[in-house]
């Protein structure tokens, strides 16, 4: 990968930089643009499927729902939602993506809209007017965020509804990164990003700390529960369920 000064160009360019692919033409376009692949290759199908069935369990979907996704990407795990749910307000800050979102996952219950997943729900009443969403997403992306980052993402959403379920899946875990960095080589290349300073991990983005993300709930007076992700989807991270009840 070439250097990238933020996440939105990292996003923006992956599918061009990683695969020297100016748009995309296929179905497994849509994996590799989001980097839903393994060994470079899209996730196999039974796992893909997987995972949908655990966040539609973990979110207890119903058709009465209303879902927030944030960082959707290009749809890929949006669309595959669209009948457990009322409606979809799916977010995500690269336009590049958000465009094919709309040319290949559209449907008539989904809107996916160009902004930033910490600041989206600050004037959310402004932009939707009437409508209180009470299930929100986000699917391997907290790594790409801060501390800070999640607690004002947490805040925004307190001022939209008093009563949620939030799930933030495939958080990397630092408990279980030698899981990741399992080989003498990839110790090595990790030490040496340590070294340079650079935590963006060739595009894997921070490891978290789960006790960062049970104080960070304490002090907005929610409850979370964590869950580490098993092979064949991961070995390394950690899906969160952040609720706040009536």
């Amino acid at each position: 990968m070439d250097k990238f000064d933020n996440w939105q160009e990292f996003w923006d360019k992956f599918l061009l930089n990683r695969y020297g692919k100016e748009e995309v033409q296929t179905e497994d376009d849509l994996f590799l643009q989001v980097a839903r692949t393994l060994n470079r290759k899209p996730v196999e199908k039974d796992v893909f499927d997987s995972i949908i069935v655990e966040i539609t369990n973990d979110l207890n979907l119903s058709g009465d729902d209303i879902l927030v996704d944030f960082c959707c990407g290009n749809g890929l795990f949006t669309f595959e939602l669209r009948d457990k749910v009322k409606q979809i307000i799916a977010v995500d800050f690269s336009k590049s993506i958000i465009d094919t979102a709309n040319k290949y996952k559209a449907a008539e219950n989904i809107t996916y809209c160009l902004g930033d997943g910490v600041t989206y729900m600050k004037s959310f009443r402004d932009t939707w007017p009437g409508i209180t969403p009470n299930k929100y997403l986000m699917n391997d992306a907290l790594a790409y965020f801060s501390a800070a980052d999640l607690e004002e993402m947490l805040g925004n959403i307190l001022l939209v509804s008093e009563s949620f379920e939030f799930l933030i899946r495939g958080v990397p875990n630092d408990d279980l990164k030698w899981n990741y960095y399992n080989t003498p080589e990839r110790k090595q290349f990790y030490a040496d990003l340590i070294a340079k300073g650079d935590l963006t991990n060739y595009g894997l983005g921070s490891w978290w700390h789960m006790d960062d993300i049970k104080n960070i709930c304490m002090r907005s007076g929610l409850q979370v529960s964590f869950r580490d992700q098993q092979l064949p989807v991961s070995d390394f991270r950690t899906d969160i369920i952040i609720s706040a009840k009536k």
